[in-house]
């Protein structure tokens, strides 16, 4: 497993990623193959900063939302390594690693701040140089691709504006907030948003650890870290808002099948089971 202290949380790790259910599993994937791979990060609270030892990920998709949806002349993106909070979604292209290189997949070291859990790096599985895979390769689906584009000034008039809506996420010990309330199954909804448009919305987080904002049902930009743009923005169904930090987010409201009675939440579980959650009613 191989796993060391990292950050500023103070406790020892308690647990370890597994894949698939088995512990440090090996991958077969011969050198120059490439295939294709869909991740999600199932832990409750365990960060995996994803990376593959002699190669990078030829990202397609982030939660579920490809990235050329949105942008067709964006089919893929290289990156070194990949931040997926939990209950974050990543889909990529992964080209096997030259022979004999004794190539792992890992997960970084992730500081989860103070008060937070520890989130230390550790070697997620081996990557065995086979002649050859057993996977198969399937014949491409018909159709032409779907694309929703949105008009690039109107996507920047939403960046300027003020926040229609703001998140703050709070904590003290006897449990966890959005915007000074704890969650409660009885209670109403905290806002009520009307479908067909597109909103900025922002989420603070003053506390001493990391919290993954996540919302059901939608996708959004998330266009700005602690007030500095983000050079490339992708769109998101969970992003990590970084202690003392901030994220700005173009919410998507536009898709008409949104309806009824919805959450959002930090996707830690502990935090969103001890209160971090609200409604939001679509109509």
């Amino acid at each position: 497993m191989q796993t060391t202290q990292c950050g500023t949380a103070p406790e020892k790790p308690e647990r370890a990623f597994t894949l698939n259910g088995s512990l440090r599993p090996q991958i077969d994937l011969a050198p120059g193959e490439r295939q294709f791979w869909r991740i999600v990060n199932a832990s409750p609270d365990r960060y995996a900063d994803l990376e593959l030892d002699a190669a990078s990920f030829d990202v397609v998709a982030l939660d579920g939302m490809p990235l050329a949806y949105h942008d067709p002349s964006i089919c893929k993106r290289s990156m070194r390594h990949v931040l997926v909070p939990p209950a974050g979604r990543v889909e990529a292209i992964v080209t096997g690693p030259p022979a004999n290189s004794d190539a792992a997949l890992r997960t970084l070291c992730f500081d989860t701040g103070p008060n937070g859990d520890s989130n230390p790096a550790m070697v997620l599985a081996d990557i065995v140089s086979a002649q050859s895979s057993n996977l198969k390769a399937r014949p491409a689906s018909g159709g032409a691709p779907l694309h929703v584009t949105f008009p690039s000034e109107a996507v920047k008039r939403v960046e300027t504006s003020e926040p229609q809506f703001v998140v703050n996420f709070t904590e003290d010990k006897q449990g966890f907030y959005i915007n000074g309330q704890k969650f409660e199954m009885n209670a109403g909804p905290m806002l009520t948003v009307n479908i067909g448009s597109l909103q900025h919305w922002r989420v603070l987080n003053p506390t001493s650890e990391v919290h993954p904002f996540h919302i059901h049902q939608v996708h959004f930009l998330a266009y700005a870290i602690d007030n500095k743009p983000v050079k490339d923005p992708v769109w998101l169904d969970t992003v990590n808002v970084t202690y003392g930090g901030s994220v700005d987010l173009v919410m998507d409201f536009t898709d008409p099948i949104i309806r009824g009675m919805s959450l959002f939440h930090c996707h830690l579980l502990s935090h969103e089971d001890k209160g971090m959650m609200a409604k939001i009613l679509f109509r």
